[in-house]
């Protein structure tokens, strides 16, 4: 449906963007993933059509979108701030794109009244937007870009402004409400957590280049980079010539002991003082640290040589400084390049 060739864009003579390509299936949430300054908003905005300055092609459904307008293209935008009508009720703000379509009376009406359904938000037609909460505003955004029909939905950080547990019950809702109306979408979050929540596919970006595209599942069990690995928030990034665990670990998974080379030994194959069922490394250490998570804790073991890994234990009742056991199942350990 949408096919990016070779994306490029640069900023004062800085590029922002360096040969992006990247496509987008019909149906397919794709979720644009990195830090603040990675290049995603700007190439949000050259989709949308609100940046003209790139080099390189961009496809929609086979046609060229360089010389669009951005009405032309009926892409549905989502933001961060809401971008609301303050002056405008919430069917106000609902009817916009419609009335600037020309739809008839009636089918405004009619859809406003589905869409308000459809966001959880039946009954709040006259309501003032500056009254709602952030969550309801939110919602509102959503109806207001779904409203017009469009052919495609581009939403940038739209759960940036809200509390945790309102992020995580709307990133389920988004996903809903997207496949329901058989949308593609892009998606933009510097959350890795919200990105599982709600995309098909996810495109991790840095310094304006795409480093890893694959699903959320093979992401996180999958890194292909350091850096990939580092901002999903695994840690136990080693070289094989670090320490003499590190070696070992190296040598039983057929890596080169070189300085160069990096490998990641996974958190989910981690056992703490239980024998997994799979081949394993046994090694003694001592807990250095436990962080109380609910159902889970966070733990970090020294192990004998200095070496420590940071792994999920489900024994929220050991004491800090206690001996214990790792097992590390050695297809928990993978090679990863840099950066």
């Amino acid at each position: 449906m949408l096919n990016l060739e070779n994306v490029s864009h640069s900023y004062q003579q800085v590029a922002s963007l360096r040969g992006v390509s990247l496509r987008v299936e019909p149906g397919e949430i794709l979720c644009l993933l990195g830090p603040s300054g990675c290049g995603k908003t700007t190439l949000l905005r050259i989709i949308a059509g609100l940046e003209a300055d790139y080099q390189g092609k961009i496809l929609f459904n086979g046609q060229d979108l360089r010389n669009a307008p951005v009405h032309e293209r009926e892409f549905g935008l989502m933001f961060q701030d809401f971008a609301l009508f303050p002056h405008l009720s919430v069917e106000g703000n609902v009817a916009y794109g419609l009335k600037r379509h020309r739809a008839a009376k009636g089918e405004i009406q009619s859809q406003v009244q589905a869409m308000l359904h459809r966001v959880g938000l039946s009954g709040f037609n006259r309501r003032d937007v500056a009254a709602l909460s952030g969550g309801q505003k939110q919602r509102v955004a959503l109806a207001r870009s779904l409203a017009p029909g469009p052919k495609f939905l581009m939403l940038d950080e739209p759960l940036g402004s809200l509390d945790a547990r309102l992020r995580d019950q709307l990133a389920v809702e988004l996903r809903q409400i997207i496949q329901a109306d058989g949308l593609s979408a892009i998606y933009v979050t510097h959350d890795h957590k919200e990105a599982y929540a709600i995309a098909d596919r996810i495109a991790v970006m840095r310094a304006g280049a795409i480093q890893q595209q694959d699903s959320p599942f093979d992401l996180y069990h999958h890194p292909k980079t350091a850096f990939v690995a580092r901002f999903l928030g695994l840690s136990n990034i080693f070289r094989s010539t670090d320490s003499p665990i590190a070696r070992s670990l190296a040598r039983r998974v057929g890596f080169a002991l070189s300085p160069s080379d990096l490998f990641l030994i996974h958190p989910a194959g981690i056992c703490l003082n239980r024998r997994p069922n799979q081949t394993a490394a046994e090694l003694p250490g001592q807990l250095e640290n436990l962080v109380f998570r609910g159902d889970h804790s966070e733990a970090t073991v020294l192990l004998s040589d200095e070496m420590r890994l940071s792994l999920i234990s489900r024994n929220t009742h050991l004491d800090i400084g206690a001996a214990v056991t790792v097992y590390i199942a050695l297809d928990a350990i993978k090679p990863l390049t840099q950066p």
